[in-house]
């Protein structure tokens, strides 16, 4: 299916990292996976003879001897202060960007021809368009300012460095090892608990991608996708937020109360998240092959085991 043979990456305990390495090891694919030093998520990496791990924290990709480590293709998808509460922290976004130019270099010191970012929809802001990589940008967030800037400086430096960069600029992706607080997580350690989920009206337009769609959606962005060029990753369909709940409580248990209405919608809720992957379908090929139905199914197993 890919015609890389090994690849590097930073945030290989994230939810997306985890992902990559899964379909990696899948395919025969060989990974180098950073994993911040002292991390507590070290578990989720697949024990395999495919994957070699790093210590290395952010602030360390500068000092990695590299002597004996290359690969094709440079994932960076690692970023501090991703947290809600956080992401409008200035300091910790201004050194994301910086870390963002020292993964260029590390990159480029370990013979890789390609480097891949993880952008984010963050950086459009709020919109009732159907994103499209023609959106024009106005994040309003530190974290979505960061985002941009990491994305635009990386381009630059990988010229600089004879690197190809390529941009995914992430929807919203669930599944395993997603953080607690999304409202596809939240809900279902809620209902599997027996508990009510608070939850606002519900009536946002979304788009979710499960995890192992997106994972694949990256390996091949960084092997057939354009030198500096932008992509929207996301399933391509939208939906209600609650038509999602729905199908998740109709999995767990259909008579659960879901506590519609129990939350006011914040000032700066996003009301409308809805990708166009037209461009990422051609240049690429990816077709997202697991609908929402079948990757909640997935998750919830997951849950079962993790929320115990």
């Amino acid at each position: 299916m890919y015609g890389i043979k090994k690849i590097a990456l930073t945030g290989a305990t994230s939810t997306i990292g985890t992902a990559i390495i899964r379909e990696c090891v899948a395919n025969d694919i060989e990974v180098i996976a950073f994993v911040n030093r002292g991390s507590k998520n070290e578990g989720r990496i697949p024990e395999d003879a495919l994957v070699k791990k790093i210590y290395c924290s952010l602030n360390e990709m500068k000092e990695v001897d590299t002597l004996g480590l290359n690969a094709e293709a440079f994932f960076h998808l690692a970023w501090g202060s991703t947290n809600r509460l956080v992401r409008d922290n200035l300091d910790p976004q201004v050194n994301n960007i910086r870390y963002a130019l020292d993964s260029v270099l590390l990159a480029k010191k370990m013979g890789c021809d390609t480097y891949v970012g993880a952008g984010s929809q963050a950086e459009y802001g709020r919109t009732d368009e159907i994103l499209t990589e023609k959106t024009y940008p106005k994040p309003e967030t530190a974290y979505g300012m960061a985002k941009l800037c990491a994305g635009q400086m990386t381009r630059l430096a990988c010229k600089k460095c004879g690197l190809k960069h390529i941009w995914p600029r992430m929807l919203s992706t669930y599944g395993p090892y997603t953080q607690d607080t999304t409202i596809i997580n939240y809900t279902i350690n809620c209902l599997l608990h027996g508990e009510k989920p608070s939850l606002s009206g519900c009536e946002q337009i979304w788009d979710f991608l499960y995890v192992d769609d997106a994972a694949k959606a990256l390996l091949l962005v960084a092997e057939k996708g354009t030198d500096g060029e932008i992509y929207n990753v996301s399933s391509g369909r939208a939906a209600t937020l609650k038509g999602y709940i729905e199908i998740i409580r109709n999995k767990i248990n259909p008579d659960a109360e879901i506590g519609y209405g129990d939350l006011p919608y914040g000032k700066e809720t996003v009301m409308h998240l809805e990708g166009d992957i037209t461009k990422l379908k051609n240049e690429t090929g990816f077709v997202p092959m697991i609908s929402f139905e079948e990757g909640v199914i997935k998750t919830i197993e997951w849950a079962k085991k993790y929320y115990k």
